[in-house]
């Protein structure tokens, strides 16, 4: 049997399958699939064709989830396997042949590379249909940073507050780590101080090694390194307010974190406290130009049932225009102005 790799990374074609999955709504075999410790095992091999190499994909999960799905197992992996069918056809010399799912058996080593954290495994660290934001700096800033991630959650963004102590524990250092395994993105603070971290830089090393966006903002100083060349979010600890609307307005402009940012956005306004918020985020979300159906039915449930919304004078009408108006409404119903 030759010597061979797939041709694409093992965590790239997982997590292409929960993004396929998570649309589907199979809340399950998503969690199953980012819980898991994932491989590719080489089990055949012909020299047909210049040489064809059959591929199995083996996912350790963990016990509690393997439980979880023991009986269903067999329809379970027959399905992933058929979704693998579609790597097939951009690599028709390496064809996935089947899947198979084991528990991770507690003290065992496992033998694949771990995926993100499960929902399970982090839903005490991020609250339901928030932006996972986590904010990397020098824990002298900490009461600042409080302050500003009071002022992110208006706009639907869960912050991450990574230092809590000048020496994290070991306990709190897991949780660190879990935050960073699964957040959307990170905000790395960067003040004339951060370099002195011992976790900052590494923190920021996590994020670029998974591939997820690094917002600097520049608070006094400017960011180096591998993020030398990212321009960054200009502001002060001092307008806090001021300074999470301009990380709103990043994490929505950015094509990696855009839809997340969307549906948090979203999530946010229909939860309005009060109408100057529902105001505020109006005025993001009607320059959004790909809400879903699905999405603009919560708006117009936001706008009918939210009383802060309701009241808000011009969001309702400023919603309807931007991305229609529910059937129950006459046309001659919108205004088209926007008064605030």
């Amino acid at each position: 049997m030759g010597e061979a790799t797939f041709p694409q990374p093992v965590n790239e074609v997982v997590s292409t399958l929960a993004d396929i999955f998570r649309h589907q709504r199979r809340a399950e075999v998503v969690e199953l699939l980012e819980s898991a410790h994932a491989q590719f095992d080489q089990t055949e091999f012909d020299n047909w064709n210049g040489g064809t190499y059959t591929w199995a994909l083996r996912l350790q999960v963990p016990v509690q989830i393997f439980a979880s799905v023991e009986s269903r197992l067999p329809s379970i992996e027959k399905e992933i396997a058929a979704k693998l069918s579609y790597f097939d056809r951009q690599y028709p010399n390496d064809p996935l042949g089947e899947v198979t799912v084991s528990p991770l058996v507690a003290g065992a080593a496992p033998y694949g590379q771990r995926m993100v954290a499960s929902d399970r495994e982090v839903r005490h660290l991020w609250f339901d249909g928030r932006f996972r934001l986590f904010l990397s700096h020098v824990s002298k800033h900490k009461v600042a940073v409080s302050n500003l991630k009071d002022a992110l959650w208006i706009y639907g963004v869960d912050a991450f507050v990574a230092h809590e102590d000048i020496e994290p524990s070991l306990e709190w250092q897991r949780e660190i780590e879990l935050g960073l395994r699964s957040m959307h993105a990170l905000a790395a603070l960067i003040t004339p101080d951060f370099h002195v971290s011992n976790w900052t830089d590494q923190e920021l090393g996590w994020a670029l090694g998974r591939g997820v966006l690094v917002v600097p903002l520049r608070l006094g100083a400017d960011p180096y390194g591998l993020v030398g060349k990212i321009q960054g979010v200009r502001g002060t600890f001092e307008q806090p307010d001021a300074l999470a609307a301009s990380v709103a307005s990043t994490l929505l402009a950015n094509p990696q974190t855009h839809g997340e940012m969307r549906r948090a956005l979203i999530n946010a306004f229909r939860e309005s406290s009060s109408s100057e918020i529902a105001k505020l985020l109006c005025r993001l979300l009607v320059g959004v130009t790909d809400v879903t159906d699905e999405e603009k039915a919560v708006l117009w449930e936001a706008c009918a049932e939210n009383t802060q919304v309701a009241k808000a004078v011009g969001v309702a009408d400023a919603i309807y225009t931007a991305f229609g108006a529910p059937p129950r409404l006459k046309s001659s119903e919108v205004h088209d102005e926007i008064p605030f």
